[in-house]
Formats: C-alpha cells, sequence, structure tokens
C-alpha cells in the first residue's frame, strides 16, 4: 500500500459518522434547570432519532413539571419528516414545556421545523442558537425571546 492510498483510507476511516447514543439528561445551569437532548451526530438515521424523540417525550411525562428542554441537532439531518415528528412530539408534551431552544440547525432545517410548528398553531417559546452556551443562558433566564 502506497503512503497516499494509505493517507486517503486514514482520512476516509475519520470521515464516518458514528451515531450519539447518549441518553438525554437534566443539567444544573445557573440556578434553573434544563433537559438536554441529546439528538446529535445522527445524521440521517430516522429509526433512531424517533427512538430518540420518544424517549424524551417520555421524560417529560412527569406531572406538575415545567422543563426547559434544549434540542441539540447537530450532525442531525431535520428533514421535513423529522422536523414534523418533532413537533408533534412538543406538541404532545406541551403542558410540560416551559421553553425550547435548539441548536445546530441550518437554514433550512430552521425552515422546516418553523413550518411545522406554524401547520400545528403551536404556541411554545422557541428559539434557535448556535452555541449551546447561549442556549442554556437563555433557557434559565426570565425572558422568552
Amino acid at each position: 500500500m502506497g503512503i497516499r492510498k494509505w493517507i486517503r483510507y486514514l482520512f476516509k476511516v475519520q470521515s464516518i459518522r458514528v451515531p450519539d447514543l447518549r441518553p438525554s439528561f437534566l443539567l444544573y445551569h445557573n440556578g434553573g434547570e434544563v433537559l438536554i437532548s441529546c439528538i446529535d451526530n445522527l445524521g440521517s438515521d430516522i429509526k433512531l432519532i424517533k427512538e430518540k424523540v420518544n424517549n424524551n417525550e417520555n421524560l417529560m411525562r412527569m406531572p406538575n413539571k415545567l422543563y426547559r428542554v434544549l434540542y441539540h441537532l447537530d450532525g442531525t439531518d431535520v428533514t421535513n419528516e423529522i422536523a414534523e415528528y418533532i413537533m408533534e412530539s412538543l406538541i404532545r408534551s406541551q403542558q410540560n414545556i416551559c421553553k425550547i431552544a435548539i441548536v445546530g440547525t441550518t437554514k433550512s432545517e430552521k425552515k422546516n421545523l418553523n413550518k411545522w410548528k406554524s401547520n400545528f398553531g403551536c404556541s411554545l417559546g422557541i428559539n434557535y442558537f448556535s452555541s449551546m452556551d447561549h442556549a442554556k443562558d437563555w433557557l434559565v433566564s426570565e425572558r422568552f425571546y
């Protein structure tokens, strides 16, 4: 194997995405509690994305508790179908959600999510961020937009 082939092989092996299988978790940040939903680096694996969204929905079913939710979608392809599924899940859980921050989406992915948000008539306070820190700060703050 020549050096060029070996380098190409090395870069090809490193570029393969490994799905992020971390579970969602509660994080205390600046005096508030944030539910971090790890749906990042899943590519277009619809089955795995739906499974993780369902797990989040089940986690938020605790009565008399309001959650501040951070969806981390960086590295996940938010297609029209996935955006619809995420919004349906959020609407089913909306009585337990105070605010939602979404991190790591492109313009087209935001457009897909906003389209389904308006189609369902969703009144949840959703905001988009490029940084997890800014999203967590906004979630625990008193402002809604």
